[in-house]
């Protein structure tokens, strides 16, 4: 039994390596990562070669739609909002379309991650821009890049042929920051409240439960660590700094869906507050 399994797994073996890709693909897969302030880019394509051919005009035909490279569409991906030529886009991946032309193209950034020319549709368009193309140097393989790479901005390239565009990236790395610091402290202004709630629900040190429900309104206030910091309060005896509490809570949850949750039980405590 134990020579079947061995025979049926070298079998299983050499099939799997007859399948493997054995000879050079036509429009080899490329991907790369730049870095722009804090603003993470990468990019995964195909690069077809002129071989001879007319590319634009010829190939391919101006003003009809572009997968902008070969095999599977091309992908661009920003860890954070960016602008292109000053137009928003938000952070996320998204597939790259075009439509050349002799005197301008049309640069698509679109949702359908598996776009193709024949499936294209444009309620998937997130961004359009028109930009001019230029003459560049011959290319014999499509590339795409940046350069005059910028602490806030860089230029991202599209060349093929004798033909090039190109467009200005630019973040915002103040938002970033500012963005990745409040996230930072809404998860730990999140551990403080459950380990201070751990401590409240359980009737242990109040003292220290009290020092991390403080911590965590410091990092963020919610209505959900200022309720356990009344209800810790009520707890100790301190009744109208946990009723001025309780309304902030009922304030603070205004706006929060998570509040409807907690609604009843808030409201309970203040008319029992309100009697004491």
């Amino acid at each position: 039994m134990y020579k079947i399994l061995t025979a049926f797994a070298f079998l299983s073996c050499i099939s799997f390596i007859s399948l493997a890709q054995v000879t050079p693909q036509p429009s080899p897969g490329a991907g790369f990562s730049q870095t722009i302030g804090i603003s993470e880019v990468n990019v995964e394509y195909s690069r077809p070669g002129v071989k001879g051919r007319s590319i634009f005009g010829g190939l391919l035909p101006y003003g009809k739609i572009w997968r902008t490279g070969a095999n599977a569409s091309t992908k661009i991906s920003f860890s954070s909002d960016v602008r292109i030529n000053e137009m928003p886009l938000s952070a996320g991946t998204y597939s790259i379309m075009t439509i050349p032309g002799e005197e301008s193209w049309v640069l698509i950034f679109s949702n359908d991650l598996e776009v193709t020319e024949a499936s294209y549709s444009n309620q998937y368009d997130v961004l359009r821009l028109v930009v001019k193309p230029f003459k560049t140097d011959f290319k014999e393989t499509f590339t795409i890049g940046f350069t005059e790479v910028y602490e806030d901005n860089a230029t991202l390239s599209l060349s093929w042929e004798y033909t090039g565009i190109k467009v200005i990236v630019s973040v915002d790395n103040e938002k970033t920051i500012v963005s990745a610091i409040e996230a930072r402290n809404t998860e730990t202004a999140g551990a403080f409240l459950q380990a201070a709630e751990y401590l409240v629900n359980r009737d242990l040190d109040q003292m220290k439960a009290l020092e991390y429900i403080d911590k965590s309104i410091s990092l963020k206030e919610t209505f959900r660590n200022t309720w356990i910091k009344s209800v810790l309060l009520r707890k100790m005896g301190k009744n109208i700094d946990a009723l001025k509490l309780a309304y902030k809570a009922k304030q603070l949850g205004e706006t929060d869906p998570v509040y409807q949750f907690f609604g009843e039980a808030i409201d309970q405590a203040i008319e029992e507050l309100k009697e004491n």
